[in-house]
């Protein structure tokens, strides 16, 4: 009678996972994520945030890089860049992303991390969470930023 008893228990418990992952498909939410990095020491942080997934791909992307500029929600965590800076523009054209920043975007974050730390944290995101993406082309004032650092890193962007 014992195992009948756990058989059922979990029989229950697995139609319980199959409705919550059928509701989380439903729900259209995907989960993001941010790295930043701390004022004190540097370390890096990750932050998770939920998003409302777009019908395209761009859209996904853009609603992204958005929240990115907003920089963090912990106050213990720098942004990645400096407050008053805009996304310009962002295209995504055969897997590369092209996004191009406000002139203020070149200005360092007090405190914070050293640009190319901050750009290649942007970069890696990017990648990280769209995994369809296959190079990522940042711009300030349509001056691209870090394009031979950039190339080294990650191949041939």
């Amino acid at each position: 009678m014992g195992l009948f008893k756990q058989i059922r228990r979990l029989a229950y418990l697995v139609i319980l996972l199959v409705f919550a992952l059928i509701d989380l498909d439903r729900s259209g939410l995907v989960r993001r994520t941010f790295e930043f990095y701390a004022y004190d020491g540097g370390k890096p942080a990750v932050e998770d945030r939920m998003f409302h997934k777009a019908a395209e791909r761009e859209a996904d992307i853009k609603a992204y890089m958005e929240e990115l500029v907003l920089g963090p929600v912990s106050m213990d965590l720098a942004p990645l860049i400096v407050k008053g800076a805009k996304l310009r523009s962002l295209m995504y054209r055969g897997s590369t992303v092209y996004a191009d920043f406000s002139g203020e975007a070149a200005l360092p974050v007090p405190g914070g991390q050293p640009a190319i730390t901050n750009f290649l944290a942007i970069n890696r995101g990017i990648r990280r969470n769209f995994g369809y993406v296959s190079a990522v082309k940042l711009f300030i004032n349509g001056n691209e930023v870090f394009f031979e650092e950039f190339s080294r890193i990650f191949g041939t962007d």
